[in-house]
This record gives C-alpha cells, structure tokens and sequence, in this order.
C-alpha cells in the first residue's frame, strides 16, 4: 500500500492565470479610483429632494386617467 502525500502540488503559473490576476488587479484599481469623485468637483453639502405634490383636495376628477392629466398639467 503507497501513502498519498498530503503536501500541495506546486501549482505551474499560466499565462491564463497571470492575465486573470492581472484583470482582478485592474479592476480592483478601478472600483478604489471610482469609490471617491474627483477632487476638482465640487458636491452640494446638502442634498434637496424633489417632493411630489399632493393630490389636489379640490379635485373635480372621477377617473384615474383625468386625475392623472389634471396633475401633470
């Protein structure tokens, strides 16, 4: 009966391999580059959300597609 090894088989570095390592690097270059804008733009210290209106409480309107025109206009 032979004994199977435990160690690792040294694994030989293809050229497929280092062109994945090196596309996994860039990428995770880009993702860092891209985590952060700019320095030279400028970001609004306070955000303002746009608000919906209400439905108007003095609507004539008796179908959803007239309410619908109604409050685009």
């Amino acid at each position: 009966m032979t004994k199977i090894s435990k160690r690792k088989r040294h694994d030989v570095d293809t050229e497929r391999q280092k062109a994945k390592r090196a596309s996994a690097g860039h990428l995770r270059d880009l993702r860092a580059a891209h985590a952060h804008p700019p320095a030279d733009v400028k970001l609004a210290s306070v955000a303002i959300p746009q608000r919906i209106p209400g439905v108007p409480t003095g609507s004539y309107c008796s179908s959803p597609a007239r309410l619908c025109a109604e409050l685009a206009g």
